[in-house]
């Protein structure tokens, strides 16, 4: 069973939320993998993880790293296909669409915003379809919070 947390963004940016929830992962035992389409996008988390207040996450750029040190990173951001040199079990979608195949994965963070809706709503519809998969739904609410939605 993969589970797949919809992570709806309102007020606060990819960037913003990513660190306290790679921590969680991390914690949890997961090998991650960061991923976007969009560069900058991966720029601004990769600055954010070096933050005081992210108490430092351990996590490589795949595009600044070799083949043998992006797969020794417990976090790695990166735009390619799964699955991640660093042979994550969990995947954090930022933006763009879930992949169709999360084979080799536990668990899937997927975070978008209000202009990403459309596209989440449908991979909902695919995903809570299939056997094998169980997505929650995750909705930022008052002071940034994260909040299960019934």
């Amino acid at each position: 069973m993969i589970d797949i947390g919809f992570y709806q963004l309102a007020s606060r940016r990819a960037e913003d939320v990513v660190a306290q929830l790679v921590t969680r992962a991390l914690g949890a035992g997961y090998r991650i993998a960061i991923r976007a389409g969009d560069a900058a996008l991966l720029a601004r988390v990769d600055a954010a993880l070096w933050l005081p207040a992210a108490s430092f996450v351990p996590h490589g750029l795949d595009s600044d790293l070799g083949s043998e040190r992006a797969a020794g990173q417990p976090v790695l951001l990166t735009h390619a296909p799964l699955p991640a040199a660093n042979g994550a079990d969990c995947l954090m979608q930022l933006g763009d669409d879930l992949p169709d195949d999360l084979t080799g994965l536990r668990r899937a963070l997927y975070l978008f915003d209000d202009a990403a809706l459309e596209t989440a709503r449908a991979r909902w519809r695919r995903v809570a379809k299939t056997e094998g998969f169980q997505p929650v739904y995750w909705r930022e609410g008052e002071g940034g919070r994260f909040e299960k939605a019934a």
